[in-house]
C-alpha cells in the first residue's frame, strides 16, 4: 500500500502545533501528579492509611499502561488530533467527577479511569509531532513539547497542595478539569487534521496489522527493551527519596519534594537546549552523556555525609541526563512505523510505564540487600552502563558520523 506522506514542515510552521500540543501535555501531566501532595489530606478525610492512598498512583499508572495498546490503533484509525481532544474532554469529566467522590473506593476507581484517558494525550501528541516534523527537526520539536509537559507535571505537584490548603482538595480536581477542557478546545479550534492522511478503518484486524507493522522493524523490540530498562532505573529511586533524606537529615516531605523536583528542572534545561545538544552531540553521544550524568547524580546522592540540600543539584543533573537519553529514545520511536505511528508510540509509553512500575520493586530489593548507599551505587552503575551500551547495540537514526 503506497502512503503519501506530507512534505517536510518548517520550524515556524510547527510552532502552533507545538504550543497547542504542549498545552495538552501540560493538562495531562498536571492531572497525573496532583494527588502526590494530597496523600495525607485524603488519608485523614477518608480514614485510610498513607500507603492505601498512595496506591492511587499505582492505579493511575497501571491504567495508563494497559490502555496504550488500545489507544494507539484508535488514534491511527480515527486521527491523532481527534483522539487527543476526545481524551482531554473525558479527562475533564473524570476530574470533575473526582471532585464529587463520596468514598475512597469511588475516588480510586475514578483515578484509574483517569489514567486511561490521560494515556491518550502525550503518546499520541508525540506521534502527531512525528507526522509533521522531519527527522532532522523532530527531536528539537519534541524537546520543546517536553518543556511544557514537565512544567505541567511540576505545577500539578506544586499547585495542588496550595489549592487544597486554601480552598479544599476537591477544588484541585476542578482546576484539573478546567485545564483539560481548555486544552481540548484549543485542539479543536486551532489544529486541523491532515487532509491527506491515509487511515485504515478501526477494527481488530487493522489494529493487529498496525502492530505487525511496528514489530516488522527490527529495531522495535530493542528500543522497547531499552526504555523498560531506562524507566526501571530512573523511576526506582523517587519513592524512596523522602525516606532516605528523613533518615539522613530528618527533613520532612515538603523539602524532599523540592529535591525530587530537581529532576523536572533538569528536564526544562534540556528542553531549552535541545537544538544545541542535537547539533553538537548527536543522538548517539546524547545517550552516552545522559547515562554518565545520571550515574554521576546517583553516585553523589549515595554519599551520606553531604548536606541534604545538595541533593537538589544531584537531581537536576539526574533529570538533565535522563532527558538526554529519553528524548533520544522518543525521537527514535517516532520513526519505528511511520504509517502506524500512534501504535508505535503507544507501546513506547506502555514500555516506559512498565519500567515505572518495576523500578521501585527492584530498588526496594536492592535496599534490603545492599543498604542505601550500596543500592544507589548499583543503580548508578547500571544507568551509566545503559548509556554506554545503547549506541553500540542500537543504530540511532540521525547520529553524527
Amino acid at each position: 500500500m503506497n502512503v503519501s506522506l506530507p512534505p517536510p514542515a518548517t520550524s515556524a510552521s510547527l510552532r502552533p502545533l507545538i504550543l497547542v500540543l504542549g498545552a495538552c501535555g501540560f493538562a495531562s501531566t498536571f492531572t497525573m501528579r496532583l494527588v502526590d501532595p494530597l496523600v495525607p489530606t485524603l488519608a485523614a478525610d477518608f480514614g485510610r492509611s498513607i500507603a492505601q492512598v498512595a496506591g492511587m498512583a499505582t492505579a493511575f499508572s497501571f491504567s495508563y499502561a494497559i490502555g496504550q495498546p488500545f489507544l494507539g490503533p484508535v488514534a491511527d484509525s480515527v486521527g491523532k488530533l481527534r483522539t487527543i481532544s476526545a481524551c482531554l474532554f473525558i479527562l475533564a469529566l473524570l476530574s470533575l467527577a473526582a471532585s464529587f467522590a463520596l468514598s475512597f473506593e469511588m475516588l480510586t476507581a475514578v483515578r484509574a479511569a483517569t489514567g486511561i484517558a490521560a494515556g491518550g494525550v502525550i503518546p499520541v501528541a508525540m506521534a502527531a509531532i512525528g507526522d509533521r516534523a522531519p527527522m532532522a527537526e523532530r527531536q528539537v520539536m519534541l524537546g520543546r513539547f517536553l518543556v511544557l509537559m514537565i512544567v505541567g507535571q511540576m505545577a500539578g505537584a506544586a499547585c495542588s497542595g496550595v489549592i487544597a490548603e486554601h480552598i479544599g482538595w476537591r477544588s484541585v480536581f476542578v482546576a484539573a478539569a478546567a485545564l483539560a477542557a481548555v486544552a481540548a478546545l484549543l485542539v479543536v479550534l486551532v489544529l486541523k487534521p491532515r487532509p491527506d492522511a491515509a487511515r485504515l478503518p478501526l477494527s481488530f484486524r487493522n489494529a493487529l496489522a498496525n502492530y505487525g507493522t511496528v514489530f516488522a522493524n527490527p529495531r522495535t523490540k530493542l528500543i522497547y527493551a531499552l526504555v523498560i530498562t531506562e524507566g526501571s532505573l530512573i523511576f526506582g529511586m523517587p519513592p524512596y527519596v523522602a525516606a532516605i533524606l528523613q533518615e539522613r537529615s530528618g527533613i520532612g516531605p515538603s523539602l524532599a519534594g523540592l529535591v525530587i523536583a530537581g529532576t523536572g528542572v533538569g528536564g526544562i534545561v534540556y528542553g531549552m537546549l535541545t537544538r544545541v545538544l542535537v547539533e553538537r552531540l548527536g543522538p548517539a553521544r546524547m545517550t552516552t552523556v545522559g547515562g554518565l550524568l545520571m550515574a554521576l547524580g546517583f553516585a553523589l546522592f549515595a554519599l551520606p555525609f553531604l548536606p541534604w540540600w545538595s541533593a537538589f543539584g544531584f537531581f537536576v543533573l539526574n533529570g538533565f541526563g535522563f532527558f538526554l537519553m529519553h528524548g533520544t529514545f522518543q525521537a527514535q520511536a517516532t520513526e519505528l512505523a511511520p504509517t502506524a505511528r500512534s501504535s508505535g508510540m503507544a507501546l513506547f509509553a506502555c514500555s516506559l510505564f512498565m519500567g515505572h512500575a518495576l523500578g521501585p520493586v527492584i530498588m526496594g530489593l536492592a535496599l534490603h540487600l545492599l543498604g542505601t548507599s550500596g543500592a544507589v551505587l548499583l543503580f548508578a552503575a547500571a544507568i551509566g552502563l545503559l548509556g554506554f551500551l545503547t549506541p553500540r547495540i542500537l543504530p540511532l537514526a540521525g547520529s553524527r558520523t
